[in-house]
């Protein structure tokens, strides 16, 4: 029987050949999930690495926008600048570019080594450097060091107005002030850019994919007057150096409006170098400092009883030496007989003890009542950050002799601005007013700005109340106050200062002096409110700041062309001297 003859190794070949077909088939599906992998899963992340190694994403920064003072003057505005930036790949010689960074830009040398060698395509050098500085280092053309169009905050009179205005971050940010209040409309809005670069990393010029450039922000006209401002910060610093205090503030208003034309503190600081200077100058003194008001706010209760109809400014009191109320002797601030006064002689001559019997009359609940509507339980509402409102117990929380010192400003805390809101109220005929310093959005002209006002008392009221400040400076403790050709009412302060130690009671030779007044008396333009915390060698308020108020009026009323009061003699000089009266 004959068969089929085998061929000698052809089941060899056969093997070999099914197994190399498995293996290119298994290469092909792996090949082939691979690809499915890196374009279906993977792709969009392998696209984004690839864009993020092709292109550079920037954040276009606006300019900020400027602030005005209420004739257009500057007081704050962006200028061109530079960022400085590296691409450590591309610099040869770290060494040697520090150095020259060092030498124009200053800082340390051993930074900018440091900055040149990491392992980056692009590190900040330097921001916000003037056009001047960044042409010099231009000039140099070292390898690795570029430059983006940037901008910076300048703040043309320097320390003017500096605690108002505050100042801004490195990125723009308004970090205090009015820069920090208003900081959403004067930021703007960030654009986009989205540029191609090179292996090196330098962006390609032209090579740009996307751009949604940046929405400039709006200017601020302010209602503060820089001429009057400068004077404000002017005469308070001599006054601070006249009399050795730790420091004082100014306020000066228009209180028919409550625009605040000048507001001023020392120690004060330059926002274009803020980084140098002591977080304490930072301080807008009338609106974060609370203060005992004393004798000022005598005006206050004064006004409290002739409206609710219970004396007049004729009506006379019979006033001991001293007063006992709640276990408390009241006295006044210089020994006198007993004494008949008038109302208006309680006011003229700043009576501790008269003060406390028109409190005494109104009682606990209206004489609160009354503090509250000149809006010393409440923050103004002033568009400025942080604003603190003061201290005033409820009732509740009055002990048996807080009607006692209450009615003449002691137990009591509040703003100089508060102060300044209350006074006016007697100053305009009646009206709580809310102090502001914005003016107008000129980019924004349809936006109608609108300040609430609230009736404190009668026009009635207001006007007698006006015709006793006068007097104060006429005839009594306000004297250095008086401006010539003007009829002035005010009213003096003298107020001691609480200990700080934690013990009950007020540290032994620390006073806060100060004057609020207001002039022509009987239409009043200008409102002006100056305190001196801690003055050395006298403290009362008629001696220390009733003259600094009458220099201050003499150049507003002149600046503003405010005619004069036709019954006043033109010639009449100020009185500078001490005080006349029984208290401050």
């Amino acid at each position: 029987m004959t068969g089929k003859r085998r061929v000698p190794g052809q089941r060899p070949r056969i093997g070999r050949f099914v197994a190399l077909l498995t293996v290119i088939i298994i290469t092909l599906v792996v090949v082939a999930g691979r690809l499915v992998y890196i374009q279906l899963i993977a792709g969009p992340e392998y696209a984004a690495a690839a864009e993020a190694q092709r292109t550079r994403d920037v954040t276009l920064t606006p300019r900020r926008g400027s602030i005005f003072d209420r004739e257009g003057e500057p007081l704050a505005v962006t200028m061109d600048a530079a960022t400085v930036y590296a691409v450590p790949s591309q610099v040869t010689d770290p060494q040697g570019v520090a150095d020259r960074l060092a030498e124009i830009l200053g800082g340390d040398r051993a930074d900018y080594v440091q900055k040149l060698q990491k392992d980056t395509s692009f590190v900040y050098i330097a921001r916000k450097v003037d056009l001047e500085t960044a042409g010099l280092l231009k000039a140099l053309d070292l390898a690795g060091i570029a430059f983006l169009d940037d901008s910076r905050r300048v703040y043309p009179s320097n320390e003017l107005a500096c605690q108002v205005l505050g100042f801004v971050g490195i990125d723009d940010e308004g970090l205090a002030g009015l820069e920090k209040y208003y900081n959403e409309t004067l930021a703007g809005t960030e654009g986009r850019l989205i540029a191609e670069r090179g292996r090196s990393g330098i962006p390609i010029p032209d090579g740009v994919t996307y751009e949604e450039p940046p929405v400039d922000g709006e200017n601020l006209v302010l209602t503060i007057d820089k001429d009057i401002q400068y004077q404000a910060h002017l005469e308070l610093e001599k006054t601070v150096e006249q009399w050795d205090a730790k420091g004082g503030s100014v306020i000066i208003m228009d209180p028919k409006t409550g625009e605040i034309l000048a507001m001023a503190s020392t120690p004060s600081f330059n926002p274009n170098q803020f980084g140098k200077s002591d977080d304490n100058a930072f301080r807008n003194r009338p609106i974060v400092d609370t203060y005992e008001p004393g004798s000022t706010i005598k005006s206050v209760t004064a006004a409290a009883v002739i409206e609710e109809k219970l004396y007049s400014p004729s009506s006379v009191f019979d006033l001991p030496p001293t007063l006992e109320v709640g276990g408390r002797t009241i006295h006044e601030s210089h020994n006198r007989p007993r004494v008949d006064w008038t109302l208006t002689q309680i006011v003229t001559n700043s009576s501790n003890v008269g003060a406390v019997k028109l409190g005494l009359a109104l009682g606990e609940e209206r004489l609160y009542d009354y503090f509250a509507r000149f809006g010393l339980t409440e923050r103004t509402g002033v568009d400025f950050p942080g604003e603190t409102k003061g201290y005033l117990p409820a009732v509740d929380d009055w002990s048996a002799s807080s009607i006692g010192n209450i009615p003449f400003g002691q137990g009591i805390s509040m703003t100089p601005l508060q102060l300044a809101r209350a006074i006016a109220a007697i100053a305009n005929g009646g009206e709580l007013v809310t102090p502001h310093f914005l003016r107008s959005m000129p980019d924004s002209p349809e936006q109608a700005l609108a300040w609430p006002r609230t009736r404190a008392i009668s026009e009635s009221t207001s006007e007698q109340m006006r015709q006793m400040m006068k007097e104060v400076v006429t005839e009594g403790t306000g004297s250095g106050a008086k401006v010539a050709g003007y009829e002035v009412a005010g009213k003096t302060g003298t107020a001691q200062k609480a200990r700080t130690d934690g013990v009950a009671g007020y540290a032994a030779g620390k006073y806060v002096a100060s004057f609020s007044g207001f002039l022509p008396a009987d239409d009043p333009a200008v409102l002006i409110i100056v305190t001196v915390d801690e003055p050395k060698n006298g403290y009362y308020g008629g001696a220390v700041a009733a003259p600094a108020f009458s220099k201050l009026a003499s150049f507003c009323v002149a600046h503003l062309k405010v005619p004069p009061t036709s019954s006043v003699p033109i010639m009449s000089p100020p009185v500078t001297g001490s005080s006349q009266g029984a208290d401050d």
